[in-house]
């Protein structure tokens, strides 16, 4: 089953970082990098010019890189003769039309955010969280590989221009409000970033983005949430998409704004509210433009909207169709009849378990599905993402049924199955005494595992 999440770029060239961060400031703009090399593919460009695990590139045509975005950039020339210059050699070389490069290079480090959002997550964490955690990224790369958002505050007009100029689209942009007194709040600078302007100019160039809104009651929804909408609605289809997403409050929140937590009334009350807003979008732009998550359906304890309804899902990694396309995936995969004796505990959040309960029972197997609480950040939160290694230990230790636990695959990241909390997979399945696997992310993965069990 699967244990990586694919970068959003088809040719990242690099993984997203598993690990520690470096503590040294991140670099911006024009600060050249050595590229370190950690793995060649067999049978690709790199491999058959030569290039191996541990060298450096340092120059390609004769210029330094500032990444390994500027080094795809630059290598992408079909037909032509390219020179690369590592620390002990020189290896010119003509690409192949369809030929992959090959090369997966050493984790980017991240350009940090200065902003103090009233909501971020980072100043909700526990004392005991990993460094890492407490790294704030703003990295319009990052946002292009992988899809992480920013907010286009701390980016400068030599990195506008890059972005521009180097075609790094789709973006994922923290919009939260275009009103410029109302973002100045929110995101906690000095003074407005001048947001529009840039979202204009980006639009303009070509450039696709997707928005994200975290929405706060009483700070940025009701009138507020509408202009957002209409404002970013102006740059359509450059700007592709909103999510609307509900703010997560940890029980960490000490010396920091108050803010009201979403209820289920107040889901309720915002479904009503932005329904009306989508069908008329549907109807006048073929999209609803303005999606809401996942889990304020599910807190509303309303119906999952329609595939249709999302369109080509574009912000499915954002919790906004997640369900629906699971929900989609388990129904084909059970038009096969799988059969199996699988026997076992399988694990998620609280928000998508009554979703997964009823999808497992389908199955007509002996498989209990646990709920399982955040300990660890708090009862505010309830998405599998976020649950840790010492939840599941907590929620199962003693309370295992069956010979196997499977956990969810978005609770974990990378090759060793790591954890929020630095445990691993095999830390869990050494305090549980039982088989631990990953669900995968895809559904019909999932019910084929339980099958073949």
């Amino acid at each position: 089953m699967s244990n990586t999440k694919k970068q959003f770029s088809s040719s990242a060239y690099v993984r997203k970082a598993v690990h520690e961060y470096r503590d040294a400031p991140a670099h911006r703009g024009a600060e050249t990098q050595k590229l370190h090399v950690i793995s060649v593919e067999p049978a690709s460009l790199a491999a058959r010019i030569g290039l191996k695990p541990g060298d450096e590139i340092h120059e390609l045509n004769g210029k330094p890189l500032l990444d390994v975005i500027d080094f795809q950039f630059n290598a992408a020339n079909i037909g032509r003769r390219t020179t690369i210059q590592t620390q002990d050699r020189k290896i010119t070389f003509v690409r192949r039309e369809w030929e992959s490069f090959g090369v997966e290079f050493e984790a980017i480090e991240p350009m940090t955010c200065k902003n103090q959002c009233v909501f971020c997550f980072v100043h909700q964490n526990p004392k005991n969280v990993r460094r890492s955690l407490h790294i704030k990224d703003e990295d319009y790369r990052l946002s292009f590989l992988f899809g992480n958002y920013l907010t286009l505050t701390n980016v400068d007009e030599a990195e506008m221009q890059r972005i521009i100029d180097q075609r790094l689209s789709p973006l994922y942009v923290s919009v939260h409000a275009t009103e410029p007194e109302l973002r100045r709040t929110l995101l906690g600078i000095d003074e407005y970033d001048g947001f529009m302007a840039k979202i204009e100019r980006l639009a303009k160039a070509g450039l696709q983005m997707h928005g994200q809104v975290v929405l706060c009651p009483d700070l940025n929804d009701g009138v507020h949430l509408e202009r957002t909408i209409d404002d970013l609605l102006a740059f359509h289809p450059g700007v592709a998409s909103l999510a609307i997403v509900p703010v997560g409050l940890t029980d960490h929140r000490q010396n920091l704004p108050k803010l009201r937590p979403f209820t289920p009334e107040y889901a309720r009350e915002l479904i009503a509210h932005v329904t009306p807003i989508q069908k008329k979008l549907k109807r006048r732009i073929g999209t609803p433009f303005a999606f809401l998550g996942d889990e304020i359906y599910i807190m509303a304890g309303a119906a999952i909207p329609s595939a249709g309804h999302y369109t080509d899902f574009p912000q499915m990694e954002n919790g906004v169709g997640m369900v629906r396309t699971f929900l989609t995936q388990f129904s084909k995969a059970l038009r096969t009849k799988p059969k199996g004796r699988a026997r076992g505990t399988v694990c998620t959040g609280k928000v998508f378990y009554p979703y997964l309960k009823d999808s497992v029972e389908r199955l007509g197997m002996d498989l209990k599905v646990v709920g399982v609480e955040s300990r660890f950040w708090g009862a505010g939160i309830g998405v599998a993402g976020l649950l840790t290694g010492s939840d599941f230990i907590s929620a199962l230790k003693g309370n295992v049924h069956g010979d196997f636990v499977v956990l969810p695959a978005e609770s974990m990241i990378g090759d060793d199955y790591l954890f929020l909390d630095d445990l691993t997979i095999k830390d869990v399945e050494r305090e549980l005494g039982v088989e631990v696997v990953p669900s995968g992310y895809d559904a019909r993965d999932f019910v084929r595992e339980m099958a073949r069990r």
